[in-house]
């Protein structure tokens, strides 16, 4: 397995970052010379990275601790404890909840050895540390289009496709393309570390590129992937490309990547979840007279109609100056829609 190498010297770049904050759903962008290279989201129906609070543990495995809050959330502590179940604990997440195709991995949390400072961090602090993090300041933007090749799992560049899917074990990759195979595989390297960065992907990552027999070719090809992941402050580390082109990547992962945020448990649908988000934000950035009418499927008309998120509903009607209402549709094509009584 081979460590990512880090140049300390970068080319001047100009950045800036972007926000697009909705009711219950925050991203930001890292931009820079005017190309989106890093999405953001948090969902504050999640517990995030950093956020601290209190909880019981409820049984010990062999796989870690459980904790138990008291908004039924389970936790996993991996590392030991002296405390016997029943106990209350303070805690801080060390990793959030990710949601993989069939599953959802708990939320990863460290015990803390006094009650967090009152107030505790709220997920608006965190939020806005964590675009600290990425520049001085932030200006409001739409980032919608960024989602566009995560949607159609697929990314073309010429005669080159780099097809992706989520999977259990990791994200895979295929590519396929006209000519020659060391020249389709010098596109796809490149490509897959800008989105590899862009989405935020971390664990494991498999790639399947076109064969090559030549090892030196083989070679070129790991090089120029490192190359290209300079920019990307992400750790990782990974595997030479084999004869069969198969080349593994392991990814830091603190949180989940924008693919699982956008498809939750399935492949590549929609998560539930994610379309009642993007309905909220589409009657949040309405414009007109008269109640909006939102139809959606009857699963998402239950979410947004419940009681977790009511404080989103009544965000999104402050927004729009208007009152909403949800009409489920079993036919509704797409993710649903927003109608406005009088645009």
């Amino acid at each position: 397995m081979k460590h990512a190498h880090y140049c300390a010297l970068r080319a001047i770049r100009l950045t800036d970052i972007w926000r697009d904050d909705a009711p219950g759903e925050r991203r930001a962008a890292l931009v820079e010379n005017g190309r989106i290279v890093e999405i953001h989201i948090q969902r504050d129906a999640l517990w995030a990275l950093g956020e601290c609070g209190v909880g019981r543990i409820e049984r010990k495995t062999p796989s870690g601790t459980y904790v138990a809050t008291d908004d039924g959330r389970e936790l996993l502590l991996r590392s030991k404890t002296k405390e016997p179940e029943g106990a209350r604990v303070h805690f801080e997440v060390t990793r959030e909840a990710i949601s993989e195709p069939g599953r959802i991995k708990p939320l990863e949390i460290m015990l803390r050895d006094s009650a967090p400072p009152e107030p505790l961090i709220s997920k608006d602090a965190l939020w806005e540390a964590r675009l600290a993090s990425l520049g001085p300041s932030a200006i409001n933007a739409s980032i919608a289009d960024g989602f566009d090749v995560a949607i159609a799992g697929q990314s073309q560049l010429g005669d080159v496709t780099i097809s992706f899917q989520r999977t259990k074990a990791g994200l895979v990759f295929d590519i396929d393309g006209i000519g020659d195979a060391f020249a389709i595989n010098m596109v796809a390297a490149t490509e897959i570390t800008r989105l590899l960065r862009l989405y935020q992907v971390g664990a494991m990552v498999l790639i399947d590129f076109v064969s090559m027999e030549s090892k030196a070719q083989r070679t070129q090809i790991a090089e120029a992937f490192d190359a290209a992941s300079v920019l990307d402050p992400r750790p990782f580390e990974r595997t030479a490309i084999n004869g069969y082109g198969m080349m593994q990547v392991v990814r830091a992962r603190p949180r989940p990547s924008v693919l699982d945020q956008l498809f939750g448990t399935r492949i590549a649908a929609l998560s539930d979840e994610t379309q009642g988000y993007w309905l909220m934000r589409a009657v949040a950035e309405s414009h007109g007279f008269g109640v909006r009418s939102v139809t959606a499927r009857p699963e998402v008309a239950t979410l947004l109609q419940s009681e977790g998120w009511a404080a989103w509903r009544a965000a999104a009607v402050r927004l729009a100056g208007a009152d909403m209402v949800v009409v489920a549709d079993e036919k509704a094509a797409g993710y649903g829609h927003v109608h406005v009584a009088q645009s």
